[in-house]
C-alpha cells in the first residue's frame, strides 16, 4: 500500500478510525461523526495510506481492527482527547490569559511535555496560555534564538553557546522492531549487529538520529538509512513491515504494552541522552517563561 511517510496524522482521519473500532462499522462511525457513509470511509482509507498498513478488516458482518489498528486505537483515542482538552483551553483562557511560546522536540513534546505542562498549570496563580510547536531539536534551537519561542526543549547533543540550559530529564535510544522480528525475544543486540539489518530512521536534523549516529561513530559503526521520516507515529508503522529504527523507548511505550514492538537495548555503546530545556540569556524572559523555567529547575 502506497503510504505517505512524513505527513502528520489527521484529526479527522483519527476520528473516523475510532468511531469505527468502537461502533464495529463504517455505518456506525458515519452516524457517530454525523457524516455520509461514504465520507467517513474515505476518511479510514487516508488513514491507511498515510500509515501504509490497513488498520481495519471489513467483513460483511462490519469492520474490526487489524493487529496494526489495535496498537493505533489506544494512541488515537489519546490523541483527540489531547485536542478536545486544547481546544477547550484556548475557548476558556483566550480572552484573557498570556500567551507563553514553547518550541519541543518530538519525543519531549510528544511524550513528556503535556504533563509537565498540565503540573504547572495546576500549580499557577495564572496559567498562561501556551502554543507549542512540536519539531526537531535544530528547529527548536533556531526558534528559541529567533526569539519565536521563549523555551525549547532539545533532545539533542547540540551546542547551545549564548542560551541558558537545565537538564530536566534522561532517556535511552533503543533498536525496536517488529514482534516477529529476529531479536524480538532477546534483551539486547551487539551494536555490531546493527548493520546487518535494514535501518529505518528520523530525518535529518532529528535529535534522536543525531546522538544515535554520534554514539555509534564512537566505536566505529556506520549505518546507511533505508528509509528516513520526520514522524516518529510514521517509523513505528514503518518498522511493523521489517528492519528496525532507534528511537526514544520513551516513544514506543504503548506499542510495548500492546504487544506489536519490541523494544532491545544495544550493548557495547552508550545511547543515554540528556533531554534539555533552553531559552535566551537576553532579553528577559516574559514572567510567564520565567515561572514555567522555575517550575523546570524544580524537575531536574
Amino acid at each position: 500500500m502506497e503510504h505517505l511517510i512524513g505527513e502528520p496524522l489527521n484529526a479527522g482521519e483519527l476520528a473516523a478510525f475510532v468511531a469505527a473500532v468502537e461502533s464495529g462499522s463504517i455505518t456506525g462511525a458515519a452516524e457517530a461523526l454525523e457524516l455520509t457513509q461514504s465520507a467517513a470511509s474515505k476518511r479510514i482509507l487516508m488513514l491507511e495510506r498515510r500509515l501504509g498498513v490497513r488498520m481495519l478488516e471489513r467483513g460483511r458482518l462490519g469492520v474490526r481492527a487489524t493487529e496494526a489498528g489495535r496498537a493505533l486505537y489506544p494512541e488515537a483515542q489519546q490523541a483527540l482527547s489531547a485536542l478536545r482538552h486544547a481546544a477547550a483551553v484556548v475557548a476558556t483562557h483566550a480572552a484573557e490569559a498570556p500567551s507563553l511560546r514553547l518550541a519541543a522536540s518530538h519525543t519531549i513534546g510528544g511524550f513528556l511535555l503535556p504533563a509537565w505542562l498540565t503540573h504547572f498549570r495546576t500549580a499557577d496563580t495564572r496559567p498562561p496560555r501556551v502554543q507549542v510547536e512540536i519539531v526537531n531539536s535544530q528547529a527548536v534551537l533556531t526558534s528559541v534564538r529567533a526569539g519565536t519561542a521563549e523555551i525549547g526543549f532539545i533532545e539533542s547533543l547540540d551546542q547551545t553557546e549564548g542560551l541558558e540550559t537545565l537538564t530536566i530529564h534522561s532517556d535511552e535510544i533503543v533498536a525496536v522492531v517488529a514482534a516477529l522480528h529476529p531479536w524480538a525475544d532477546r534483551n539486547t543486540v551487539p551494536a555490531r549487529a546493527l548493520t546487518t539489518d535494514t535501518y529505518l530512521t528520523r530525518e535529518p536534523g532529528s535529535g534522536t538520529r543525531a546522538v544515535a549516529t554520534a554514539a555509534l561513530d564512537r566505536v566505529g559503526i556506520t549505518l546507511k538509512p533505508t528509509i528516513e521520516t520526520a514522524s516518529t507515529q510514521s517509523l513505528k508503522r514503518a518498522v511493523l513491515e521489517g528492519g528496525f529504527t532507534l528511537i526514544s523507548e520513551l516513544a514506543v511505550e504503548a506499542e510495548i504494552r500492546a504487544g506489536t514492538l519490541r523494544k532491545v537495548h544495544v550493548a557495547g555503546v552508550d545511547l543515554t541522552r540528556p533531554l534539555r530545556a533552553v531559552r535566551r540569556r537576553r532579553p528577559a524572559a516574559q514572567p510567564e517563561a520565567g515561572r514555567l523555567w522555575r517550575y523546570l529547575r524544580q524537575l531536574s
